[in-house]
C-alpha cells in the first residue's frame, strides 16, 4: 500500500493554510489589518470563520491534477486551467461545457470565485496559450509562480532540467514576462531539491539558484532574479528583521518569491510565525503566505502545522487525496 509522502502533503497543505490565512486580508493595507486584528495583525489564533482557499490553492490543485493525466504535460496544464476557469463562472460540474478532465470537479466547493488573477482569467479566456517564444502579454504577475509547486513533487518522473523547463513553459501559458517564467522555474525546482536532497532550506535555495542560473543563462532577466535571491539570502541571515514592504508587495512574481523566501528562511523552524510574517503586509497576502507554506511544508512536513486551523480548512479532503495521488 502506498504511504502518503509527508513532504508532498506538507507542500500542498502548508500552501493552502497560508493561502487561507492571507485571503481575508489580501491587498489590505497594514494599518487596516491592525485596526481589525490588533497590533500584531492576523494570526491563526484570532482568525474567525471557515478557512477558505483562494485561486492560489485552486490553481495549484489543478496543476497537480494535470500531472496525474496521461499525455503531454503542457497540454494537460492548459486543459486543466481551462476547467478551473469554468469553476469561476459556473456552479456545478453539470454546467461544464465538456466532460470533466479532473476529479477535483467532484468537489462542489471547487466552484468558487476567490479573487482570481486578472491575467490568468484574461489569458485563459483568450483561448490561445502563450509560449516562451510567442508570449501573449508582458505580465509578470504572481499567477504563475503560486500554482507551480506540484511540478517539483515528482522527482521520479522529471529531472531538474525538465522541472525548470516545464515550469517556465507552464508560466508562459498565461504570463509573458521572463521573470514570471524564471520565478516559476525557481519555485518548482526548489520543491524538488527539498524533496530529494534533505538538505537545509538555505542549501536548497543556493543549489536551486546555481541550477537555474546555468540552465537559463541565455535569458537576460536571469541576472535580476539572481540578484534578488542573493539579496534575500543576505537579509535573512542578519539578526535584525526588516519590514516586508522592503521586499515589495508580492503583486509581481519576483516580489512574491522574495517575500516567501525571506519569511521561510527567517522563521524556518516556526511554520506559524513564518506564515504570519508573510501575511501581515500591504500586499498580496494570500499568495506570499501560500508560497511560504509550500516551501516550509515541503521542507519539514506537517508536524508544525496549526492543527485546529488545518482541521477546518476548506477542501482539506481533496488536498490530502491529491497528496496521496502524487505520492504514488
Amino acid at each position: 500500500m502506498v504511504k502518503i509522502n509527508q513532504q508532498i502533503l506538507g507542500c500542498l497543505l502548508g500552501g493552502a493554510l497560508g493561502d487561507a490565512l492571507g485571503y481575508p486580508v489580501e491587498f489590505d493595507q497594514w494599518v487596516e489589518i491592525k485596526e481589525k486584528y490588533g497590533e500584531k495583525g492576523i494570526n491563526f489564533a484570532n482568525f474567525s470563520g471557515i478557512p477558505l482557499i483562494s485561486d492560489d490553492t485552486q490553481m495549484t490543485l489543478f496543476t497537480a491534477n494535470a500531472l496525474l493525466l496521461e499525455g503531454d504535460v503542457l497540454h494537460n496544464f492548459w486543459d486543466c486551467y481551462q476547467e478551473w476557469l469554468e469553476t469561476q463562472f459556473k456552479f456545478h460540474k453539470s454546467d461544464l461545457s465538456q466532460a470533466p478532465k479532473t476529479w477535483l470537479i467532484d468537489y462542489p466547493e471547487i466552484f468558487a470565485s476567490r479573487e482570481p488573477g486578472r491575467t490568468c482569467i484574461m489569458a485563459l479566456m483568450h483561448g490561445q496559450c502563450g509560449t516562451m517564444v510567442r508570449p501573449i502579454n508582458q505580465s509578470k504577475g504572481g499567477g504563475a509562480i503560486m500554482r507551480v509547486a506540484p511540478l517539483g513533487l515528482q522527482p521520479q518522473r522529471f529531472t531538474p532540467n525538465q522541472v525548470m523547463q516545464l515550469a517556465a513553459e507552464s508560466a508562459a501559458l498565461t504570463h509573458g514576462h521572463p521573470l514570471s517564467w524564471l520565478t516559476a522555474a525557481f519555485m518548482a525546482e526548489l520543491m524538488q531539491q527539498l524533496l530529494v536532497t534533505q538538505d537545509t532550506l538555505r542549501c536548497c535555495v543556493l543549489t536551486t539558484l546555481q541550477l537555474i542560473k546555468k540552465y537559463f543563462s541565455q535569458i537576460p532577466a536571469i541576472k535580476e532574479l539572481v540578484i534578488n535571491v542573493e539579496r534575500v539570502l543576505q537579509l535573512a541571515s542578519e539578526k535584525t528583521e526588516i519590514p516586508i514592504s522592503q521586499l515589495g508587495s508580492g503583486a509581481v512574481a519576483e516580489e512574491a518569491l522574495a517575500i516567501a523566501l525571506y519569511c521561510s528562511l527567517k522563521y524556518e523552524n516556526n511554520f506559524s510565525q513564518a506564515i504570519i510574517q508573510a501575511v501581515n503586509h500591504d500586499g498580496d497576502s494570500d499568495s506570499t503566505a501560500a508560497l511560504t507554506g509550500q516551501i516550509l511544508g515541503c521542507a519539514h512536513g506537517v508536524n508544525d502545522f496549526p492543527r485546529e486551523f488545518a482541521a477546518k480548512l476548506e477542501l482539506r479532503t481533496a488536498i490530502v487525496k491529491m497528496a496521496w495521488e502524487l505520492s504514488k
